[in-house]
């Protein structure tokens, strides 16, 4: 029986947003603005995980300072935060619904490689952040094993979906490590029948599906 659903963040729960203004008003913000600045942070962000296995701001700084080449202040992190917050989409009532529904049959979480606090404010502002018990894959991350394994909470593997749009990161690891999955294809790519289910957006997930995912579990077994 599935008791928890986990939810990758950008690209599943959050699409179609660019944190390039985000990072433009930060870089204002501390005094060190230019484009090339910009295309650097921005390539920052994605090399990070090529290095370190969690998320932490004294690690983040640093790495940030390298790839800027500059003495970055105590605050950056938070100023960036601060940006971050507003780099969501336009309000979704659907998925605003959506989340809720599934809300009230089972229990949702995170698993997202970044800071939980950044994450949740944008969720937050997205009005679904309410709706999730817990966020992981600060402290380990994607496909890092302890990762999955923490996000199911006190339930077993078994009882977990990890609901993703990264086919390796979010399908593939979590399945290797025992959960249920649910692909969402946001970028409409070519798919593996054996994948298992597949949706183009978290607004088409309902407890119908879940229970549609129960019943192919048990005919499997």
């Amino acid at each position: 029986m599935i008791k928890r659903l986990i939810f990758d963040v950008d690209g599943t729960l959050i699409r179609d947003v660019n944190f390039t203004s985000s990072v433009e008003e930060t870089l204002k913000k501390i005094g060190i603005y230019s484009k090339e600045n910009v295309e650097s942070f921005l390539k920052g962000i994605k090399s990070y995980e090529e290095i370190y296995d969690n998320y932490n701001i004294m690690d983040y700084t640093e790495h940030m300072g390298k790839v800027l080449n500059k003495k970055l202040p105590p605050n950056f992190v938070s100023t960036f935060f601060e940006e971050l917050k507003m780099c969501i989409p336009t309000k979704n009532e659907i998925l605003i619904d959506t989340i809720h529904r599934l809300s009230e049959e089972y229990e949702l979480a995170l698993l997202t490689n970044y800071f939980a606090q950044s994450q949740l404010n944008r969720l937050n502002n997205m009005g679904i952040g309410k709706y999730f018990k817990e966020c992981y894959g600060e402290h380990h991350i994607k496909p890092n094993r302890n990762a999955y394994l923490d996000a199911c909470g006190d339930k077993k593997t078994s009882e977990c979906v990890m609901i993703g749009d990264d086919i390796y990161l979010d399908i593939m690891r979590a399945k290797q490590e025992g959960l249920n999955t649910i692909f969402v294809n946001s970028k409409g790519i070519e798919v593996n029948p054996n994948i298992g289910i597949v949706v183009s957006s978290v607004e088409e997930i309902s407890p119908k599906l879940i229970t549609r995912l129960e019943k192919e579990l048990d005919l499997e077994r």
